[in-house]
């Protein structure tokens, strides 16, 4: 479960982790990536990018693979349902159902893209934030 060497530092596979997401890895690697950035938009990216690989741990059989853009998350899962995300009614005592909300509460947009490759649930967030001088996410383009 690691970037693989020489491959894109802006994408975490997580490989041989089954069951239970590797959430504390994933955050780990996403703070990393985003030094320097404000700490409250790191935690609305970390908050995000974790709601969508606990959603792909959920509804998948196989790991996925996440990947940090531009004020965008992306994860991916290989054998995803067929389906679309959808919206759960969380009760009140519900521990779970609330990843979707949480998203889109935190996000400009979020879509899923169907593909030979499996299911990507995506994630755009707000980088206003440079506007008034706050450091935010960096362009892996450069």
């Amino acid at each position: 479960m690691s970037a693989v060497d020489g491959a894109d530092p802006w994408v975490l596979e997580l490989t041989g982790a089954r069951g239970v997401p590797p959430l504390v890895r994933v955050r780990q690697w996403a703070a990393a990536l985003l030094m320097g950035v404000a700490d409250d938009h790191l935690g609305v990216v970390l908050l995000v990018c974790t709601e969508l690989v606990t959603n792909g741990y959920e509804h998948s059989r196989d790991p996925c693979r996440i990947r940090l853009q531009h004020c965008r998350c992306e994860s991916r899962s290989p054998t995803p349902r067929p389906s679309h995300p959808h919206w759960a009614t969380p009760l009140l005592g519900d521990r779970r159902g609330r990843g979707l909300i949480i998203v889109d509460n935190l996000s400009q947009a979020w879509g899923v893209r169907l593909g030979h490759c499996g299911k990507i649930v995506w994630a755009h967030l707000s980088c206003d934030d440079v506007d008034r001088g706050i450091p935010r996410c960096p362009d892996p383009a450069g």
